[in-house]
């Protein structure tokens, strides 16, 4: 059984809410940003909670903030096969939920399936909030293409099953909404979208002269990278860089490198790996602009997604070049705020790319304009006030 007594001793009060995640935590990846500010509307909900999620060899199993009022369990058990790992985070989440110091929980809100199962086994006392950000049974063929159908029937079997029996459903996309109301028997005022947000940095930069165009973010399959590095090879007699700010680190990020080497870009590329917010912020602020180059798959165009990184780009008045799916047109309005090309076209991203660098004047103005859409619709403190109306409503 697990003891939280030695890191989290309980003469604290007992937690109230609790957040299930199978996300490291901290990170520097979107997934821990969107994390931290669901657990700050928590924390302004309510008086104490428990977060569980993943964690690394660096950090405390166990711990309780006394800043955040939070319980910490961080599961970091190493089991190579993907579902057997979900299936021993599942076992842990249940031991955990199980323990005296969880009697008074009022509110579970997960992010995935894997939490779900065992916070819906929990007490029908209990509220629970699913958030949605990606259904497992469309994003799991995008990292292992192997997998069997009846693996993915079984994935959709629980995700219906969650949706069914949450008391609500936030996600961040009116895609991902969409999506929901199309595939599953539910009423439409279950699912709210909440959209990620963007939180400002003041960075001291050197705008003059800016050198590269930059890419940040996570690397998989679906955010086009490829297509990027194919694009870049028809700029090569342009004085301009490419700069990668991963959030992941430097060794994950090896294929991609080989990849950049075997098209013939390596040589044009810079790369940086799990910079701070602050630094990043600085990152974003010395481009020349942005890309985001989504391929048009079904984990983009069927599930939906809601990309941080066009976001927290436009909040810093640097626009995005960006695939024109509705992910991103619900947040770019082509030739105001950003510019919109067809998908998995790296000769268009390419043409692209070389004719908005022959316009400064639009950069700007597209720039500007971006930044007075984030600041009015999408700053973090909007959003979480909406994640504080959901609780309360519950």
């Amino acid at each position: 059984m697990f003891n939280y007594t030695s890191e989290a001793p309980l003469m604290q009060p007992k937690p109230l809410y609790c957040y299930i995640a199978f996300d490291l935590f901290p990170s520097q990846k979107g997934a821990a940003t969107h994390i931290d500010h669901c657990l700050s509307a928590l924390q302004e909900t309510f008086s104490c909670g428990l977060l569980i999620c993943l964690g690394n060899d660096d950090m405390p199993t166990f711990q309780y903030d006394t800043e955040r009022k939070l319980y910490v369990y961080r599961w970091k058990e190493k089991v190579v096969n993907f579902l057997e790992r979900t299936q021993k985070f599942q076992q842990a989440i249940q031991q955990i939920l199980s323990l005296p110091l969880n009697t008074e929980l009022s509110l579970i809100h997960f992010r995935d399936i894997w939490g779900g199962i065992p916070a819906l086994n929990t007490s029908e006392a209990i509220k629970k909030v699913f958030e949605v950000n990606s259904f497992a049974s469309i994003e799991l063929p995008n990292r292992y293409p192997s997998i069997s159908k009846s693996v993915l029937q079984k994935l959709s079997k629980l995700e219906d099953y969650c949706i069914q029996n949450s008391d609500a459903i936030i996600t961040p996309s009116e895609v991902t909404k969409t999506y929901i109301q199309q595939n599953f028997a539910i009423s439409e005022v279950k699912v709210t979208v909440i959209s990620n947000g963007v939180t400002i940095y003041n960075t001291i930069t050197s705008e003059e002269n800016k050198t590269y165009i930059l890419y940040f973010g996570a690397l998989q399959k679906w955010q086009g990278i490829k297509t990027l590095f194919k694009a870049w090879k028809e700029l090569e007699d342009l004085d301009i860089r490419l700069r990668i700010c991963a959030s992941i680190p430097e060794k994950r990020t090896m294929p991609y490198q080989e990849l950049a080497d075997n098209i013939g870009v390596a040589h044009k590329i810079d790369w940086e790996f799990e910079l701070d917010k602050q630094e990043l912020a600085k990152r974003i602020k010395e481009a020349v602009f942005t890309v985001a180059p989504l391929t048009a798959c079904d984990r983009n165009i069927i599930q939906g997604c809601n990309p941080l990184k066009i976001l927290e780009s436009m909040g810093y008045g640097i626009p995005v070049i960006a695939s024109r799916l509705p992910v991103t047109t619900e947040l770019i309005t082509h030739k105001v705020t950003g510019i919109l090309i067809p998908p998995d076209r790296p000769e268009i991203l390419g043409r692209s790319i070389r004719k908005l660098l022959q316009q400064p004047e639009l950069i700007e103005d597209m720039g500007m304009a971006a930044e007075k859409h984030i600041q009015k619709n999408y700053l973090w403190k909007y959003q979480e006030n909406k994640m504080k109306n959901l609780y309360l409503s519950l």
